[in-house]
């Protein structure tokens, strides 16, 4: 959702190993996250640390842990042996996103993108999908601590030569 190229990228390479179940439907979810200049103002860049993207959540979660609208679960052993962190949106959290999605329309991008995160995350675990974004050169080779770099320009050509192929093919 933060970067509208690298989720691009993941939608063609399972247009290529014909792993995307609506192979049609990818395919213009690519074309729509590659359009005009949404790469570039839906791009919200992340740190590269030692597991892969980061940044810290809790300033934005205090806001809603704060109101009642989530809640934070630690799975293991709190604090040493903390497995991972499951997080839960509320009865109020679900009641005020249908509020604002009533109330502001413009919010509708925040669920359309989801859907699309979700089906090329599939039933992958993060480990996974963290492998998937190590096979990115530029996302690999971004240094300790710094911004991770988009890759809009090579995936919107790799767009237009898949497209150019189907096309030939009769695809």
């Amino acid at each position: 959702m933060r970067n509208p190229d690298y989720l691009a990228d993941e939608l063609l390479n399972q247009i290529e190993i014909s792993d995307a179940h609506d192979t049609e439907w990818a395919l213009d979810q690519a074309r729509m996250l590659l359009a005009g200049d949404e790469p570039d103002v839906s791009r919200y860049p992340m740190l590269r640390w030692r597991f892969g993207a980061w940044e810290p959540l809790d300033d934005a979660l205090a806001l809603l842990l704060a109101h009642g609208l989530i809640r934070v679960d630690a799975v293991g052993e709190p604090p040493a042996k903390v497995e991972r962190w499951d997080y839960y949106l509320l009865a109020a959290g679900r009641e005020l996103a249908d509020e604002l999605r009533t109330g502001a329309p413009d919010l509708a991008w925040y669920d359309e993108r989801a859907v699309v995160v979700l089906a090329v995350a599939g039933q992958r675990s993060g480990s996974q999908l963290k492998e998937i974004q190590y096979r990115q050169a530029e996302y690999e080779r971004t240094v300790w601590k710094a911004s991770i770099n988009g890759i809009t320009e090579r995936v919107r050509e790799r767009f237009e030569r898949i497209t150019a192929q189907r096309a030939g093919a009769g695809a």
